[in-house]
């Protein structure tokens, strides 16, 4: 992995034809918020080697690399005499001049030293009259705007800005480099005339603190070269400084371009293109985001897999096998990652196949976001598989209500995590496991008297895109011609002018992976007939009473055939027994179903609330017995 970002630090410096220049790396933007809008210029007058204070100019932001700024300690300078105003210019100012007062500190040559020096007695000559006219700039900007102070030099009737004095830039590359072995609470960690972990070159010096994120720890006594002691933890992974510099602009690359959110956490995606390989593609997936304009976003949400508008695995997997992708998802906690899961050599035949199922899937489902869900259902909670559909049923703390189980740690990160690190690779997804914690999910929502439609339903979109992509495990659906009837799409237009048995035949030949026992058959159609009952009760009473019955969606065998009689009493009590044809089918396959019936509870609760929500596809035939 950090070869990979190495080399996307190497295809943006040759890309913009300056490989030689580091300094970009260690420079960050001032005006990253668009409020640092001023730029408050300090105007030194150089003669003869000597120098001294010539004016403060209001200038504009004009870009990044004028100013040379890096943030420094709280309680210390920044890495150059550009300094953001945070509140109190008065404070900015003091850290401004306290840049010069340290030029001893700089590890640069005595000649440049003694410049700093001079430059130092010239504005501490005119510190007063320096801030006043800061300070009477700084009062005449825009609301709500902000400034930074910098240095200038005259320059004939103009003057030019800090970058162009190549002492500043010095510095600040020097800056730059120090952080790569001297950490304040971990000492020095530096290795001189050693090979580079990373480009296999002897190189003058090597670090041991330049690998970009901060998940790589020395505090741990181990077996490796170094033994993780922080003096010598450089022989376990030494860089160089022109690596480490081409790290630092990957990193930021990444995490700028390739940083990307995940329900609750984040993940960086890092291409990395094989021996033969093509660079263009990386730098292709690299500015894809840039050059996004012309799709429609209604468009995009329906082809990704995740909620993130700018994510990118679509595109990706349009590219070539010799690019493959790595994936590590991650929570920050202030500057340190938390890695959660790292999902490595992910090509794009393997993103192929997975959208590909997610296409074939969606099409399948049109049918219950058209004759299921309601308008604002369909708006907002559209049957299309993405991860927030296994986020569903795996949620995070801040996503839980009530769970009959929970996990150890109390949420479901692991798990939920666990699942997407398998659909991404292709190793198996334990059916029972998905049945247990999909039914928990739909009895939190029963039991709060909420619509268990849409969770259901995305329940079912689970299991069929998990078994169309092949890797549900104890799953037996003993099925012929499996990838022709995959094909196969439900409609009302198929439906519609059926007779109740023919369609009832065709709904479960096209579900036939998940209806392979008569049990399950039985179960799903009392759940169509429950939900009848439910909306007579509704409509005559104003109320469900037979909603106790159901207990909590707890389903057993002998539950499920004493519910039968009752359901029909009931519609026979209110003079609506129209489903006496749809009667005789459940009673028929409980009969052949026999006595020893292999479905868990779990499972048969799953089949009988999915009858419930899926009963709208069976009305026009009753609504035809009815009349």
């Amino acid at each position: 992995m950090i070869e990979a970002v190495r080399r996307i630090g190497d295809y943006v410096l040759q890309k913009n034809g300056s490989c030689e220049d580091s300094l970009a790396t260690f420079m960050e933007n001032p005006n990253s918020n668009g409020k640092y809008k001023v730029v408050l210029i300090v105007v030194l007058r150089e003669t003869n080697g000597d120098y001294s204070f010539s004016r403060v100019v209001r200038d504009e932001f004009i870009q990044q690399n004028l100013y040379l700024y890096k943030k420094g300690a709280p309680n210390g300078t920044d890495a150059t005499p550009t300094s953001m105003v945070a509140g109190d210019i008065k404070r900015t100012f003091d850290r401004f001049m306290e840049w010069f007062e340290n030029y001893d500190d700089y590890k640069i040559s005595d000649d440049e030293q003694d410049i700093i020096r001079k430059m130092s007695i010239a504005l501490t000559d005119q510190r007063e009259r320096i801030f006043e006219d800061l300070s009477n700039n700084y009062s005449q900007r825009e609301p709500k705007t902000n400034a930074i102070i910098t240095l200038g030099f005259e320059n004939g009737d103009s003057y030019s800005y800090i970058n162009e004095n190549p002492i500043f830039e010095k510095i600040l590359l020097l800056t730059g480099r120090n952080k790569y072995f001297q950490k304040k609470s971990q000492g020095t960690s530096l290795g001189l005339n050693s090979i580079c972990f990373l480009c296999n070159q002897r190189k003058p010096e090597v670090y041991g603190f330049a690998i970009p994120w901060t998940f790589h720890t020395y505090d741990n006594r181990t077996n490796l070269a170094g033994g993780f002691e922080i003096p010598e933890s450089w022989k376990n992974t030494p860089i160089c400084f022109d690596c480490a510099t081409r790290l630092e602009l990957g990193k930021k690359i990444v995490e700028d371009k390739l940083n990307f959110e995940f329900y609750g956490f984040n993940y960086l995606m890092i291409p990395k293109m094989a021996m033969g390989g093509d660079p263009r593609e990386i730098l292709r997936i690299l500015t894809h985001n840039d050059q996004k304009r012309d799709q429609k976003i209604s468009q995009e949400v329906r082809k990704r897999l995740t909620s993130d508008e700018k994510e990118i695995l679509k595109f990706v997997a349009e590219q070539s096998d010799f690019i493959s992708t790595n994936l590590i998802f991650y929570k920050k906690v202030k500057s340190q990652y938390n890695i959660l899961l790292s999902i490595d050599g992910i090509v794009p035949s393997r993103l192929r196949k997975i959208f590909d199922v997610k296409k074939r899937v969606d099409k399948r489902f049109r049918v219950y976001n058209e004759e299921v869900l309601n308008e604002s259902q369909k708006e907002t909670e559209p049957l299309e598989f993405n991860f927030k559909v296994v986020r569903t049923f795996f949620p995070s703390s801040a996503m839980m209500k009530k769970f009959e189980i929970m996990p150890k740690n109390g949420n479901f990160d692991k798990i939920f995590m666990d699942i997407v690190n398998k659909i991404f690779v292709g190793n198996s997804i334990d059916y029972h496991l998905l049945i247990r914690y999909i039914i928990l999910r739909i009895r939190d929502i029963f039991d709060a008297n909420h619509s268990t439609n849409v969770v259901t339903l995305n329940g079912f979109l689970l299991l069929c895109y998990l078994n169309e992509l092949e890797i549900l495990k104890n799953f037996e659906s003993e099925v012929k011609d499996m990838d022709k009837l995959g094909e196969e799409e439900l409609s009302m237009e198929h439906l519609e002018g059926l007779p109740l048995e023919q369609k009832i035949d065709y709904f479960f030949h096209l579900n036939e992976k998940f209806f392979t026992s008569n049990a399950k058959k039985a179960t799903f159609l009392e759940g169509v007939l429950a939900q009848f009952l439910l909306n007579n009760q509704l409509q005559k009473r104003g109320a469900t009473p037979f909603r106790d019955k159901l207990h909590g969606l707890r389903m057993n065998k002998d539950l499920i055939k004493k519910l039968l009689p009752e359901i029909q009493n009931k519609l026979e009590e209110y003079k609506r027994n129209y489903y006496r044809e749809l009667e005789e089918i459940i009673a028929r396959y409980f009969i052949l179903s026999g006595e020893n019936w292999e479905e868990s509870n779990d499972e048969l609760s799953f089949y009988f609330v999915l009858g419930m929500n899926s009963h709208k596809l069976f009305k026009d035939a009753i609504d035809k017995e009815e009349i």
